[in-house]
């Protein structure tokens, strides 16, 4: 039944194709990449990689009567050499594709086929339907419902975790510009038994209720809040905060606190579930928070100086990371460039599988410049990573990103990018891409705007 409905849903959004040629604005956006790469390490059979990808992108609005639009997003890929991926040679999705009807009145509007749900703590794929709509006095309710979007299988087994239905929703009340809060809630369908006895009390169901809160008592000042729990464990799930203000008209400063209690926020993950650990059996982690704040400075048009900090803490260790970028913009020249330093000091068992001579700390240095003119675009990204200690006896990993494309047409772009890298996996690593973007956006039935 879920197949079923999935692609009915697929085959309604993709069946609205047709009309976006009569629709009265309509958007196509379509990118092909060719990447190619080998891959040659010891112990590693050598092999060579030419995956074939294409995204298509179509929005088409003011269709029938004005109120109904359509929008479409996929990707298929095809592998010209050995397989880059899974064991597909060829593979493919519908990211998203649905109708939406926008009412005439309380904002209203819904929503049916594939889809992404992010409001409050919701944040979810759906192939069903959803619903929203403003209330008198300041209130809001919105709902969705249908079947979950299944993904990759968890190898070795037949699923990949999900139950087949899902639904939930979120109420919320807004005072003017001052604050809104909301309360929101998802019930997954019953999650399919793992045969792995590993995962015993540590995966289930989806099934979480939270609250969300922004909070803008003057012009300059912001407050954006979050929690959520985990209804299967009965346990806080994750709560969050973040508070931005700007005391000069050039300064912006924010401050954020996050605190995850990881096995009951991915309960419902059954690969995370799954993750081994050093600390005491199969249980990765359990608490992880961290704080930190940043504060950016506008020089002059042209300069502006960013600085930032952000402190973590895990059950398996604790590290700090600061940094400042200087970012710099000519805009007669159509030059954006920058240089940045940040140090990443961690203690020895903050990796996942910790060892007793290697460390996590290291300095990073980068550098980058961009260039976009109406004939030709052009970047260039340097990163550099100095470690604290050596790793495989390697001092540092040093990354090269450069891109260089031409605009064919208004609507036709033509790119290439290439990186080079040199790190304590592989002593060289080349890689290459080139890339054919078209977008042409319609006017009535189909005149080029």
């Amino acid at each position: 039944m879920k197949k079923v409905l999935s692609r009915l849903l697929a085959s309604l959004s993709l069946a609205a194709l047709p009309a976006a040629a009569y629709a009265a604005d309509s958007l196509v956006d379509t990118t092909t990449l060719l990447r190619f790469s080998q891959d040659s390490r010891p112990g590693v059979a050598k092999s060579t990689l030419l995956p074939a990808t294409v995204f298509l992108g179509l929005d088409a609005d003011k269709l029938a009567d004005g109120k109904l639009s359509a929008h479409v997003l996929g990707w298929g890929r095809a592998d010209l050499a050995d397989k880059s991926f899974n064991e597909n040679q060829v593979d493919g999705s519908l990211t998203y594709g649905y109708l939406q009807y926008r009412f005439g009145a309380a904002n209203a509007q819904a929503r049916a086929g594939r889809f992404f749900v992010h409001e409050g703590i919701l944040n979810e794929q759906v192939d069903g339907v959803s619903v929203r709509s403003d209330l008198p006095y300041g209130f809001g309710v919105s709902a969705f419902g249908g079947a979950t979007v299944h993904n990759v299988r968890i190898p070795g087994t037949s699923s990949d975790g999900k139950g087949d239905g899902i639904f939930g929703g979120r109420v919320n009340y807004r005072y003017g510009g001052m604050f809104e809060i909301g309360l929101a809630g998802v019930y997954e369908t019953v999650a399919p038994t793992m045969a792995d006895p590993n995962l015993a009390g540590r995966f289930g169901s989806h099934r979480v209720i939270g609250a969300d809160l922004w909070y803008s008592p003057f012009a300059k000042v912001a407050l954006m809040a979050r929690a959520s729990i985990n209804t299967e464990t009965s346990r806080w799930a994750e709560q969050g905060y973040l508070l931005t203000v700007k005391p000069l008209k050039d300064l912006t400063v924010t401050g954020e606190f996050n605190d995850y209690q990881d096995r009951d926020l991915f309960y419902s993950s059954a690969l995370f579930a799954a993750m081994p650990s050093m600390l005491s059996g199969n249980n990765l982690n359990q608490q992880s928070r961290t704080f930190g704040g940043s504060a950016s400075y506008q020089l002059n048009p042209k300069f502006e100086l960013t600085g930032d900090y952000k402190h973590y803490t895990r059950e398996i260790g604790k590290a700090d990371r600061l940094g400042a970028e200087l970012r710099c913009t000519l805009s007669d020249l159509a030059v954006r460039t920058g240089a940045g330093y940040h140090y990443l000091r961690s203690s020895a068992d903050f990796a996942v599988l910790p060892t007793l001579d290697a460390s996590g700390s290291f300095h990073e240095l980068r550098a980058w410049a961009m260039r976009d003119t109406k004939s030709y675009f052009a970047s260039l990204d340097v990163i550099d990573y100095l470690f604290k200690r050596e790793i495989d006896g390697k001092k540092n990993a040093l990354e090269l990103y450069g891109s260089l494309g031409y605009h064919l047409t208004p609507n036709l772009a033509l790119s290439g990018d290439l990186s080079y890298g040199s790190n304590p996996q592989n002593t060289d690593e080349l890689k290459g891409l080139i890339r054919l973007n078209y977008s042409m956006k319609l006017a009535g039935k189909g005149d080029t705007k």
